[in-house]
């Protein structure tokens, strides 16, 4: 059993469950395999403005102190970035065990922040004991940027995995139309631009398949009110249904409910809706990008389209519209099957035994 100060700055809570939710997952996984959480600075809700910028200061203030105390074996952060700025005093007087969990952003993100960010980061990087990411393509792209990184110090673990327990068929889709299901944030980058767009076009080209076919979005974002008036200016409101934020726990019956779940993401650092939908036995229609096309097998557990390529969408959701039914009885079939070694007891598991391979004296 390890003594753990755990520093991170998105962590769920009750008033927003959705908030760093994976962070909150591998927090208690962490705790269940027997590990001790002695310290626990998160920032758990959002903010803006001056109010975020006080939640931050606080949040660097409690982080050093719960470093100072030095009564744990390791730190485990979550993000390069932002969560620790509270070690880099700790870095120039000592020596610190300590493992930065990456998501993605972090590491190659362009936003000012991370450009400010970078020779600080790069410093956390070179003193670290391990990192964890969420895929060997973001294995890859770190060491891609810091050649210099030891790879025997990289972990990889997908995101917490799935809970198969929780994650599993529970309702037949409706037999009246072909329902398409959307869980993901209303930003920049998630593709759902394109996606309305495909509906058009699927409308001009095949208007006899169209009216068959329901798209359920569930998610929030900075860009809710550009993705409501889309769906109104497009006339597509008799097709296109927005439902906003979807509680967690009504996230397996509205996956079950779907015959496919569309994912045109432009970039991810693993994917583990995909993984959620296939769990419950939901074929996947995906941008055919790395680490999303590790998941979604072509032909045996959904289809792959080009990313941020509308037309590609259209084709690839006529071609599941017209697809013979067995044919699409085996991309459901093989669902579940398909991400079997995504299983959360299994990834928590490896994240275990991979940390005490490189923690122990």
């Amino acid at each position: 059993m390890s003594k753990i100060c755990f520093i991170a700055n998105l962590f769920p809570s009750k008033k927003d469950p959705s908030f760093g939710s994976f962070v909150g997952k591998n927090y208690l996984q962490l705790q269940t395999q027997g590990n001790h959480i002695v310290s626990k600075v998160v920032i758990d809700h959002r903010a803006s403005g001056f109010a975020k910028l006080i939640c931050y200061i606080k949040f660097i203030a409690s982080g050093m102190y719960a470093i100072s105390k030095r009564n744990y074996d390791f730190i485990y952060f979550h993000y390069l970035t932002y969560s620790t700025l509270c070690l880099i005093p700790f870095l120039l007087v000592g020596k610190p065990k300590y493992v930065v969990n990456i998501h993605g952003d972090d590491l190659v993100g362009n936003t000012t922040i991370h450009k400010v960010m970078g020779f600080a980061s790069k410093l956390i990087l070179k003193k670290s004991t391990a990192v964890v990411v969420p895929s060997s393509y973001f294995k890859d792209k770190l060491l891609e940027l810091h050649p210099w990184y030891d790879k025997e110090k990289i972990i990889v673990s997908p995101s917490g995995g799935v809970d198969f327990d929780i994650f599993k068929p529970t309702i037949s889709p409706s037999p009246s139309f072909f329902t398409l299901g959307y869980v993901s944030r209303i930003d920049e980058g998630k593709g759902w631009q394109e996606l309305l767009e495909a509906l058009v076009l699927i409308r001009q080209s095949h208007p006899h398949l169209i009216s068959k076919l329901r798209l359920n979005i569930y998610g929030t974002g900075a860009e809710v009110d550009e993705l409501v008036n889309t769906i109104a200016n497009s006339d597509l409101s008799s097709l296109v249904t927005y439902y906003g934020a979807l509680e967690p726990n009504l996230l397996v019956d509205k996956y079950s409910e779907m015959d496919a779940f569309i994912f045109p993401t432009h970039r991810e650092s693993f994917g583990l809706v995909a993984v959620e939908a296939l769990a419950c036995g939901t074929p996947v229609l995906a941008s055919n990008i790395s680490p999303v096309n590790d998941i979604v097998i072509p032909g045996k557990n959904g289809l792959l389209f080009d990313v941020k390529d509308k037309n590609s969408i259209a084709d690839t959701i006529v071609e599941l519209l017209e697809m013979a039914p067995q044919d699409y009885e085996l991309l459901s079939s093989f669902a579940r099957q398909s991400v079997c070694n995504y299983r959360s007891t299994e990834v928590a598991q490896h994240l275990e035994n991979e940390l005490k391979k490189r923690l122990l004296p």
